[in-house]
């Protein structure tokens, strides 16, 4: 299963928690005993891959808008801010039964990394940006190992462009992925994090947890 974090509205603040987001996933995912892989992790976007029993059900729940509303650190004047991070979920078959695209409808570029990856990553053309030129979705992966990295690319564009034709899957991802992600505005909200008021809530179940730094430290089933 693949999951997205991508910045919406709220500048730099929003950058800076999808990087929250993505340590509370990760440390979730060790909590649940699931394979994880960060795929790419730089300012403001980052893809994960997480593999294990029962990853759907486990994840299938984080799609949408999470809003968070705090006073930044690197805001001197300690000014609150309201900032929204968009989630999108994607189921990948195992490798056997994963469809491939074909090559006429590919577009493949290296280029060098950038981020979290280390110097290796950064001097290298290690990253991997491909493209359906039908549909213009694309994927970028931005780990060491340039191989692995198109293997990865290929297996979720291909998914990504299976589901966004399949309208029984619009509720999973595929054209349902738009809405997911959105423009990065606050409305469809799924989840708040306020740490100035100190709670985190889910707004469609409702439940309502004290201290919301719980879950960044990867605590999500107390939400559900």
């Amino acid at each position: 299963m693949i999951l997205e974090i991508h910045f919406g509205e709220g500048g730099d603040d929003s950058k800076g928690f999808v990087d929250d987001m993505l340590s509370a996933y990760a440390q979730y995912g060790l909590r649940k005993k699931l394979k994880t892989e960060i795929l790419t992790s730089s300012f403001g976007h980052a893809v994960m891959k997480f593999s294990g029993q029962d990853v759907w059900e486990l994840f299938r729940r984080e799609a949408g808008k999470h809003v968070v509303q705090r006073c930044p650190d690197n805001d001197r004047a300690g000014r609150r801010h309201t900032s929204v991070v968009s989630v999108a979920v994607l189921p990948l078959p195992p490798e056997k039964y994963q469809d491939k695209l074909p090559d006429s409808e590919i577009e493949v570029k290296t280029q060098r990394g950038h981020g979290k990856g280390g110097q290796h990553q950064n001097t290298t053309d290690s990253a991997v940006r491909a493209v359906h030129k039908p549909t213009g979705l694309s994927v970028f992966i931005n780990g060491r190992d340039q191989h692995r990295n198109k293997e990865d690319a290929l297996a979720i564009l291909a998914q990504k462009a299976k589901l966004a034709k399949d309208k029984e899957a619009e509720t999973t991802y595929g054209i349902e992925r738009q809405s997911q992600l959105g423009g990065g505005g606050r409305g469809d909200k799924i989840r708040t994090y306020n740490f100035i008021k100190g709670f985190a809530k889910d707004h469609r179940n409702g439940k309502m947890v004290q201290y919301p730094e719980r879950i960044l430290k990867g605590e999500l089933d107390l939400l559900y």
